[in-house]
């Protein structure tokens, strides 16, 4: 009995086989043109000559830019030489086009170099207690999360940023004159000089190394009414070195 069914199911298989293997082939089409057709609009067949306008501009295929960005004439190249004489040499010009967030690792390196202990502890919090816990606030990187540091400025980051700069302003103030990258021939810098009868103005060479571009005019200006309009001379220069420091770093 087993036997029979075993062998009426394999007539059945060879029949199927078989009738696969008889059914006609898909028929490719080898007539049909494959080629790009010459009407096509999108190209032009290969065989067709090169034209010389083909390759050649005029005034109605051509786009006719500005001489200047946003005016309607040329800069004056005396006028372009001397705005970058005021900017500074290459390397210092070449800092006022980057506005990527200050990573925490350059925060700290600032900090130190212009005399700022970050060891320090203190109430209210130092600067350095405000570096070592705004991590969040500054964007710090998550690695657990595979997230690196922040390139850009959040709100909260340059508020943090703000605050570490005011708490930091007295030690800076205090080690400007001892802060080699601030010498000028080898002789140390005072922030502020003050005349003795009340006015405190702001010291141009220290504005320069504050700020790492030569000061201008209207930096010192700034300066100085920050620290005459201020409820005490000690809270204006904080508050003028820290708005110096600050704008100086996020690109203001």
């Amino acid at each position: 009995m087993t036997r029979t069914i075993l062998q009426t199911l394999g007539i059945a298989l060879l029949g199927v086989a078989f009738m696969g293997c008889a059914e006609k082939p898909t028929k490719i089409d080898n007539d049909v043109d494959h080629d790009k057709d010459d009407s096509d609009p999108i190209g032009d067949p290969i065989d067709k000559p090169t034209q010389p306008e083909d390759t050649t501009g005029s005034e109605d295929n051509t786009h006719d830019h500005m001489p200047g960005l946003g005016a309607d004439d040329a800069r004056d190249p005396y006028e372009i030489a001397k705005q970058r004489e005021e900017e500074g040499t290459p390397d210092a010009r070449a800092r006022l086009h980057s506005c990527q967030k200050l990573q925490i690792t350059a925060v700290r390196n600032v900090l130190t170099d212009f005399g700022v202990n970050l060891d320090a502890e203190g109430t209210p919090p130092t600067a350095g207690q405000l570096v070592n816990g705004g991590g969040t606030a500054l964007g710090a990187a998550n690695y657990a999360a595979r997230m690196g540091e922040d390139i850009v400025w959040t709100a909260a980051g340059a508020a943090k940023m703000f605050d570490i700069w005011v708490q930091a302003a007295p030690e800076i103030i205090a080690a400007m004159p001892t802060a080699e990258h601030c010498m000028v021939d080898g002789v140390g810098v005072e922030v502020f000089t003050d005349d003795g009868q009340g006015t405190i103005t702001c010291n141009e060479d220290a504005v320069t190394c504050l700020i790492g571009r030569p000061a201008t005019p209207e930096h010192l200006a700034i300066c100085n009414s920050l620290v005459m309009s201020a409820s005490t001379p000690d809270k204006g220069k904080n508050i003028a070195v820290a708005a110096l420091l600050s704008a100086a770093h996020s690109c203001e």
